[in-house]
């Protein structure tokens, strides 16, 4: 069977801010202690696909940080134990980038500049943007013949293509950790979460991507102990 490629481009929903990265996370190996008050802060997400927030989230078409903040709230639980979050969105003017090099590679960190010394880790959460990312599509092309088994009279030469796209809602994003007290940084990484769907995008879609964002930026640290 022979694969080819058709000529299509591949569309990558990416914000410029975001980029098209492949995930990756670094946790400080001294941060061992789970915290008791973690701090989560976020900045307002970007949406690429307006249409798919007004069929499926109508009610927050204006305010979709405040369903975005009580998904972050109800996944954190969820997925662990022990820990007081308190969730707020704040403004992008609060948020400043650091690049951070690591094995010959710089990475953009969100810092933030005020933290409350009441909350043990801060979790700040930026350039968030969801949307729909479609890859390229792939044809296998299969051969056969026809009745007969021959090219003559009745015969012929029969063909099968198959075509395969992958369609992704997905969420992206930066994230960092730091100790609210010293201001150290904890730990940093970005956030690639998917939900694949076939033709159109559904709210178990959006609930998808913040569950798995919620689990992205837990994962290896303390907070999961």
């Amino acid at each position: 069977m022979t694969k080819l490629k058709l000529a299509v481009a591949m569309i990558f929903a990416c914000s410029i801010l975001v980029g098209c990265a492949s995930s990756h996370s670094v946790i400080d190996q001294s941060w061992i202690q789970k915290p008791a008050k973690v701090k989560v802060v976020f900045t307002e997400p970007h949406i690429d696909s307006p249409k798919d927030l007004q069929d499926d989230l109508p009610d927050y078409v204006n305010n979709f940080s405040d369903w975005y903040k009580s998904q972050l709230e109800t996944n954190l639980g969820a997925q662990t134990k022990g820990v007081l979050y308190s969730v707020e969105r704040i403004s992008q003017d609060l948020i400043k980038t650091e690049t951070v090099s690591e094995n010959g590679s710089s990475f953009w960190v969100p810092t933030i500049s005020e933290m409350n010394p009441e909350a043990d880790v801060y979790l700040v959460i930026n350039d968030i943007w969801i949307g729909r990312i479609v890859s390229e599509t792939t044809c296998s092309m299969g051969g056969g013949f026809g009745m007969g088994g021959g090219f003559g009279v009745g015969g012929g030469v029969g063909m099968g293509t198959t075509c395969s796209q992958n369609k992704d809602f997905t969420a992206k994003g930066r994230y960092a950790y730091y100790d609210a007290k010293t201001g150290k940084r904890l730990g940093y990484g970005d956030i690639e979460a998917k939900s694949g769907y076939t033709f159109t995008v559904s709210l178990s879609d959006w609930e998808n991507v913040v569950e798995k964002t919620v689990s992205t930026v837990l994962e290896n640290t303390p907070i999961k102990k």
